[in-house]
């Protein structure tokens, strides 16, 4: 094929230094179907979704009736997106809330479902929108700010869709590239649209040989889209490593996550706000481990519920995936349509940091050539003055320097405060 050397369905190796092979513990859920969650009790949507989000503003009030669609919340900026309500329901409280992504109290909409979810038949619009319409329809319906993306990358001429999943336990991607690829593909087609970008490609570290095949036959009539498969190496689903990866030195691009590929063909084709998520709850210390299909707002002690519960009290909850994910105290947590997943461990033995033995393995694993082990020893030591010159703020945050390190020392937690530190000044 001639397309500049690049073939539309290849297997492409390593471009990077160091990453490491990590056990992906995910013989659990991969072969599980999607499993759509009965609606719960009570439903909660943070007005702030992600630390670095946009602050929305509450469109209804505690006594209102909303129907399931119903435009709940708006941001205050216009680099946010809107919430809508998944159920027919009341609005029950306008309440400050404890979430895990914020230092100070969040204000949250509660929501009471009613009893039946009553579904309204909608006739599908007519005709293909133009790429004009598709972004507006992309922020009115809550899935992607085209506009602000586009601005921030200067028009990117190749997207690039992220389907690789390498985070320990979480398996959602998979379900989704295995039970939803015509809507992955045309999701790919809309988003190229809406970006005006030259070509698009899918990228994924699956090893499952069907899985491949099906993508390729999807693929093999269109033109401006690939399909790559990368080695299952962490941290090849890293958006900086992707590119490095697939593209030429300086060709603008822009990385999405998969799932929004497949919101983009539920809104732009089906005029369906972003209103639910699939993501997979998993760990050793879960009955049942699922990948499910949530609505927004729900608890996660309601999903646990659908897992049918702990086999034992965990000992360690994590926010998306142990090794980028974040550490939370207990099972309030809503989902957003930023989660990816939740993982419960048993209680763990606490394993003892000893002192660095200078090994070099959390240099050759970095997969940006930087150094953790003196990195972590000027946070220790407060020398903020080198921590530019040891180029911390080229850290992936990856983890891997944590992983591989024979004297258990966290190096991740070290390079985040020097992360946040180098980015303060």
């Amino acid at each position: 094929m001639s397309d500049g050397g690049r073939s539309r369905n290849n297997v492409r190796g390593q471009a990077w230094p160091g990453g490491a092979w990590v056990h992906l513990h995910q013989e659990a859920t991969l072969d599980k179907f999607i499993r759509r969650t009965s609606i719960p009790a009570h439903l909660y949507f943070p007005l702030l979704e992600r630390s670095e989000g946009s602050l929305l503003r509450p469109l209804v009030r505690p006594g209102q009736s909303v129907k399931r669609g119903d435009l709940i919340a708006v941001p205050l900026d216009e680099g946010g997106l809107p919430l809508f309500s998944p159920v027919w329901g009341e609005v029950i409280a306008l309440e400050s809330r404890v979430v895990p992504w914020h230092a100070e109290p969040v204000d949250t909409l509660v929501i009471m479902p009613g009893k039946e979810e009553l579904r309204l038949p909608s006739a599908p619009p007519k005709g293909r929108p133009t790429a004009e319409e598709i972004r507006a329809i992309l922020a009115q319906y809550g899935v992607l700010n085209v506009e602000r993306l586009r601005r921030e990358s200067a028009g990117p001429r190749v997207l690039i869709l992220n389907g690789c999943e390498l985070e320990p336990y979480l398996t959602s991607t998979q379900r989704l590239l295995e039970e939803r690829p015509k809507e992955i593909i045309t999701g790919l087609e809309l988003l190229l649209q809406a970006f005006e970008a030259e070509r698009g490609i899918l990228v994924t570290t699956t090893t499952r040989e069907e899985s491949i095949t099906d993508l390729r036959d999807l693929l093999f009539t269109k033109d401006k889209l690939s399909l790559v498969v990368l080695p299952p190496r962490y941290p090849q689903d890293d958006p900086t490593l992707l590119r490095q990866t697939l593209l030429p030195l300086g060709e603008s691009s822009l990385v999405l996550d998969l799932p929004l590929a497949v919101a983009t063909t539920d809104a732009a084709l089906h005029r369906k706000p972003m209103m639910e998520k699939v993501i997979t709850v998993s760990g050793p210390a879960v009955r049942n481990p699922q990948n499910l299909e949530v609505h927004l707002g729900t608890l996660l002690s309601d999903l646990v519920s659908q897992c049918d519960g702990f086999l034992e009290k965990p000992g360690l909850i994590i926010m998306g995936g142990p090794m980028r994910g974040q550490v939370i105290s207990g099972v309030e947590a809503p989902v957003t349509r930023y989660s990816t997943g939740f993982v419960f461990f048993h209680e763990r033995a606490a394993t003892r940091e000893s002192s660095c033995m200078y090994c070099g393995l959390c240099i050759n694993a970095c997969p940006q050539s930087l150094y953790p082990v003196f990195i972590s020893t000027a946070v220790k030591g407060h020398d903020w003055p080198v921590l530019s010159k040891l180029h911390a703020d080229r850290c992936l945050y990856c983890g891997t320097c944590s992983y591989v390190c024979p004297a258990h020392i966290s190096h991740q937690r070290f390079l985040r405060r020097a992360l946040d530190r180098v980015r303060r000044r």
